[in-house]
């Protein structure tokens, strides 16, 4: 009986540590597909593009997919850039956001291919970024 009060106590004491450490700090908890205000003006950066770069350069990342049959035993390559949206009219691609001054900005968010296929329709196999203005 003492054992299983022991084993039962154990058990009990691992799912309250496991689950005040899921809490963590606030930057743990932070959504890591946005940018908050807050972190746009702290990163001090005149553009989109500097705040992005500084902050969460794998939004930036450069796709690339294969096309094609292989030509003389190369693959050809076509890089795919993303889309930009400024709230929700479409800019164009990743260029767009050295245009964008963070006074502007309230936040940024990334979206993955499929999350702005299913927002915005077809065309968005690198994914897209979309700038929330104040």
């Amino acid at each position: 009986m003492q054992s299983s009060r022991r084993l039962i106590a154990t058990a009990l004491l691992s799912v309250a540590v496991g689950c005040a450490s899921t809490g963590g700090s606030p930057a743990a908890r932070q959504n890591q597909n946005v940018i908050s205000s807050e972190e746009i003006t702290a990163s001090a950066a005149p553009t989109a593009y500097d705040v992005i770069q500084k902050l969460r350069p794998n939004f930036l990342r450069t796709r690339g997919a294969v096309h094609g049959a292989p030509v003389g035993g190369n693959n050809m390559i076509e890089t795919v850039d993303l889309v930009v949206y400024l709230n929700e009219n479409r800019l164009g691609g990743s260029d767009q956001l050295r245009q964008i001054s963070t006074t502007d900005i309230r936040e940024i968010r990334y979206f993955s291919a499929s999350e702005a296929t299913t927002k915005w329709g077809t065309g968005h196999s690198a994914g897209a970024i979309q700038i929330v203005s104040r």
